[in-house]
């Protein structure tokens, strides 16, 4: 009976009984199971169910157990009631209850159920599914790299990588998530599997893995950074980054990339250095150059000339891939040109497909395409044996659970699609709340691309990641930052020293993320009781670190003087002051800004009230409000950075009009150290201070004050304060009214030895700001808007009231909408098929009247919808192994499918589409591809099947444009089985599409 229960699906039965061994309990339940529980750490837990009996602990690479002792195992205790077995470990109770078989684990000190299974784990020959329950509140993340995604709740995740890098891609296996109520899981395998947040049943969360060992840790942790921090003892601390790789990054192909002869005209032509264009080709006969290394071939067309045209154009570079997508180089040139990129300051890496064993002298890093532990940890070897104490680095494009240990994840897209933007947003912030922090995404994508506008945004945000690079010559267009016009290369060069200017509070996020804080943060990680920053809602903007919140322009909507028009961009916390990095214009926080412009140059980025900035070399910027502080960190770039290291720290207290700053003596050392520096603060400000007081170890230091920037500048000691201030100078062009900050320079002292106090009386930081509105009585509240059911999408409706004043406010489920002026506006961005709440007041000045009357609107449903899935697709001509059908109908946009035969009149492609059961249709969509049109179908015809065998021709045959619209075919009151879809004739040599979908009538 026993067996017939391990080969059939069936739940866990009944907990039967219970022992204590060595360094385990060992459950028994009715139907045949043994389970082990160990208790590894402080809210660290591993429960193993293997059907077999063997309990294999090292069956994956996940885990390290031998590092874990019996410590906790042996302080905890165990009791048996009427109904469960409680195990005791610190302040959390592990119950397990007999009837039937439900886990839980209970906190004592929050006196509250922090995870629960609602039903007992469902075990088959070939999975295992652990049923949790879900409360309304709860939201979920984890799960790796979700392609624009980074909050589940509601939806259905695979764990499993596909490879796709776009939305709905899965990019990283990893099989660990958490949720809010403090807890998360680790489920120790392999194996595929797919979690359902809520999607079938909004109160359970069914976690699936094609395994039929149940092998799972859970984590408990009061944050998200504790669960984190937790979950890295388990897997491995973040990878530690090389200096360097904060730096901009060039992947390109010098070894099989060849040119040909172009026009200055052409989109995608590229200037060399003999002020001749020229374009890439895979045609033999049409080249007249071709890559190398060191200019074996011809210069201009070499990695080394690359390196050169960067530092000619200001843009030096600071690591290199010259080999990428080619694993056979000759192990000569490579070495002499790592010469060349070293004496250039210039870290040079290699693409390898596979371990590399020997890696040529002076090879700094290594780029890869998988995960395998085997392989990064040769990897790993072979760069510590060539850098000796440098630290090594492994750049790859993909990952599982444990690999943020070894590699940094570093991947490409489709270019010139502002639909990438907010999926990889999305994407980042998904990685880093999966433990995988250390993330970047080539700019403006790998292939595709052409688009101007795009790839400057693109560069803009992407700066503040922590990686910055491109991908070049994987497709027609270059990808450097200066392929456009000198004006958008003068942004793309400002932006890079701006990133320089940030390298030091990049690099302490870097040493945080080791203890579980994120680099790139959503933005509930700093604003954890506003709701809405768990949601998607807010899946287009991050934090970096604590103090900078970035809102990167997602689409290519303007204004009437062609300036980027942003709507629905939120800033936390109504206690909260935001300022505009470039301009300097503050914010109240707790709403979110309605019609915002922003030329090309200017990307919104916001400083959080009472941020403090190291700029390095002790030059440290505030902005006060409240209490604040910062460590900053800082090493010789060695791997041994644990133990050799230097903490700072800085603490601003602002209080009615009393500034205090205090720098503490520097903690730690590290060999190269300088123990003797100057420091200089520079405090934002908005009026003249009445007095500056400076301490140095509690003594009271004479401070010169100096009425001009020349005298300012040559002093040793003294304070400024200064009207025309920017800390910003790449951005003067742009932006020509300075701030006001109070300079303080500080003569040279022991660092290591000296606590600096300045206090400042009468200062005044962003007072006026801080001021919440009035309600006006005189100002009347406003008749009930109204909304245009015409107008309702599924994204989107316009709201229309009667005009009072010259703006409004609008609340939409508890958010308040500012900016809003006329008599209409049409909020966008909304979320399918859900219902909002809305109020609106008039805003006159500081005064606002009172609210309307709630009312409310749902959207329609999403096109999406109506979209028939599990579609079977036959063809009869082969596709491309990298490009299968089968993404032709599993409804994600961004992977693509591609033939690897051409079509003609005498061999047309077929394309047989067949649905589970009898479908009335409304009408069939083929989304043309990305990255280019040379293999759109042109002429087509379409016959249609009832019973899936006998096909008749539908309508006459069908002429397309090879271009980037839809092509959509009416199918209305058409009843089908199957369709078959035949291409006669394309634009190019093959045929290639994102996506064939059918859609049901709407009932």
């Amino acid at each position: 009976m026993t067996q017939d229960t391990q080969m059939n699906k069936h739940q866990l039965g009944q907990l039967i009984g219970a022992n204590r061994r060595d360094h385990y309990y060992e459950l028994h339940y009715a139907t045949g199971e043994v389970a082990r529980f160990y208790i590894l750490g402080d809210g660290i837990f591993h429960y193993f169910l293997d059907p077999d009996k063997s309990f294999n602990e090292n069956h994956t690479s996940f885990v390290d157990l031998s590092r874990f002792d019996n410590h906790f195992f042996e302080k905890s205790s165990a009791r048996a009631t009427s109904d469960s077995l409680i195990i005791q470990s610190g302040i959390y109770q592990i119950i397990f209850q007999q009837k039937p078989a439900l886990m839980s684990i209970f906190d004592e000190n929050l006196h509250r159920t922090r995870m629960t299974q609602i039903a007992p784990i469902e075990l088959d020959k070939d999975q295992t599914t652990e049923f949790l329950k879900q409360n309304k509140n709860e939201f979920y993340f984890g799960g790796g790299m979700q392609n624009g995604y980074f909050s589940h709740k509601g939806r259905r995740i695979n764990i499993k990588r596909d490879k796709i890098t776009g939305k709905d891609g899965v990019l990283t296996q990893v099989p660990f998530f958490w949720s809010n109520a403090g807890f998360g899981e680790l489920r120790n395998t392999v194996r595929a599997g797919s979690y359902d947040f809520g999607k079938s049943d909004k109160s359970v969360t069914a976690l699936t893995h094609t395994s039929k060992v149940f092998d799972n840790f859970y984590i408990i942790g009061n944050s998200p950074t504790v669960i984190l921090d937790k979950y890295y003892l388990l897997t491995g601390k973040p990878l530690m980054l090389p200096k360097y790789a904060l730096g901009l990054g060039h992947i390109g192909n010098f070894i099989t990339t060849m040119w040909q002869p172009s026009q200055a005209k052409k989109r995608n032509a590229s200037r060399f250095d003999n002020n001749s264009y020229y374009t890439r080709t895979n045609d033999p006969k049409k080249v007249s150059g071709k890559a190398s290394l060191n200019g074996e071939e011809e210069y201009q067309f070499s990695a080394r000339a690359m390196i050169d045209r960067y530092q000619k154009l200001h843009f030096p570079l600071s690591w290199f891939v010259p080999n990428y997508g080619v694993q056979d180089v000759d192990q000569d040139s490579l070495a002499t040109f790592n010469d060349y990129a070293n004496n250039q300051d210039t870290h040079a890496g290699f693409w390898s497909n596979q371990a590399v064993t020997e890696p040529s002298p002076k090879t700094a890093f290594i780029m890869t395409n998988t995960s395998f532990s085997k392989v990064l940890d040769k990897d790993q070897q072979s760069l510590k044996t060539n850098l000796k104490r440098k630290r090594p680095l492994i750049l790859t494009n993909t990952g599982t659970a444990g690999s943020q240990n070894k590699t940094a994840l570093a991947f490409g897209d489709t270019g010139g699609n502002w639909e990438n933007i907010p999926t990889q947003i999305a994407s980042f912030l998904g990685s880093s709340l999966s433990g995988q922090p250390i993330v970047g995404a080539a700019i403006d994508g790998t292939n595709g691309g052409g688009n101007a506008q795009i790839s400057i945004r693109d560069f803009e945000w992407k700066a503040f990641t922590p990686l910055f690079f491109n991908i070049d010559d994987q497709g027609t267009f270059s990808k450097t930052p200066f392929a456009y016009n000198s004006k958008m290369t003068q942004i793309n060069r400002a932006y890079l020293q701006l990133r320089n200017q940030l390298k030091n509070y990049l690099y302490t996020l870097i040493y945080k993320a080791q203890t579980g804080d994120p680099i790139l943060r959503a933005l509930f990680i700093e604003f954890p009781h506003e709701q809405v920053n768990y949601t998607s809602q807010v899946g287009n903007e991050f934090m970096l670190g604590p103090n900078l919140l970035i809102s990167p322009i997602t689409n290519g909507r303007e204004d009437s003087n062609g300036n980027s028009r942003k709507d629905n961009l939120y800033l936390p916390s109504h206690r909260t002051m935001w300022i505009d990095l470039f301009t300097g214009k503050r914010y109240l926080g707790g709403r979110v800004f309605n019609k915002l412009s922003y030329p090309l140059w200017h990307l919104p980025v916001f400083i959080r009230g009472g941020a403090i900035f190291d700029l390095g070399n002790r030059n440290y910027i505030l902005y006060p409000q409240g209490r604040s502080e910062i460590t900053t960190y800082d090493d010789n770039d060695f791997n041994d950075f644990n133990h050799n290291h230097t903490e700072t720290k800085i603490t601003s207290d602002f209080e009615s009009s009393r500034l205090t700053v205090t720098i503490d003596p520097v903690k730690g050392d590290f060999n190269g150290m300088k123990t003797n520096n100057s420091t200089n603060l520079n405090i934002m400000c908005d009026s003249y201070p009445d007095r500056v007081t400076v301490r140095i170890n509690d003594q009271t230091i004479n401070m010169q004050e100096y009425g001009t920037p020349d005298t300012f500048s040559h002093a040793k000691e003294g304070f400024f304060y200064n009207t025309d201030y920017t800390w910003l100078p790449e951005f003067n062009q742009y932006q020509k009214e300075k701030q006001t900050a109070l300079q303080i320079k500080l003569a040279s002292r022991d660092i290591t030895d000296s606590k600096i106090e300045v206090i400042i009386q009468n200062f005044n930081y962003g007072n006026q700001t801080l001021v919440h509105s009035i309600t006006d009585s005189l100002l009347r509240a406003p008749k009930l808007p109204t909304v245009d059911p015409t107008k309702i999408t599924a994204h989107s409706f316009e709201l229309a009231w009667p005009q009072v004043s010259n703006q409004v406010q609008v609340e939409i489920n508890g958010l308040l909408y500012d900016g809003i002026d006329g008599t209409s506006f049409t909020f966008h961005e909304l979320t399918p098929n859900s219902r909002y709440i809305i109020r609106l007041r008039y805003v006159a000045g500081n005064k606002v009247s009172e609210w309307s009357d709630y009312f409310g609107v749902i959207t329609k449903r999403a096109a999406i919808d109506y979209a028939i899935n599990n579609i079977h697709v036959q063809s009869n001509l082969d596709s491309n192994k990298d490009h299968p059908l089968n993404y032709l109908t599993d409804l994600k946009l961004a992977s693509e499918w591609e033939t690897n035969e051409s079509v003609s009149e005498d061999k047309p492609l077929q394309l047989t589409f067949t649905f589970d059961e009898l479908e009335k249709l409304s009408r069939m969509t083929y989304v043309p591809r990305n990255v280019d049109h040379k293999g759109d179908p042109t002429s087509v015809g379409i016959e249609i099947s009832s019973d899936g065998e006998k096909f008749a021709s539908y309508g006459d045959r069908l002429t397309w444009k090879a271009d980037s619209k839809n092509k959509v075919v009416g199918l209305r009151d058409v009843t089908a089985k199957a369709i078959r879809l035949t291409i006669y004739k394309s634009s190019g040599p093959i045929v290639a599409g994102r996506e064939v979908m059918f859609f049901r009538a709407k009932k």
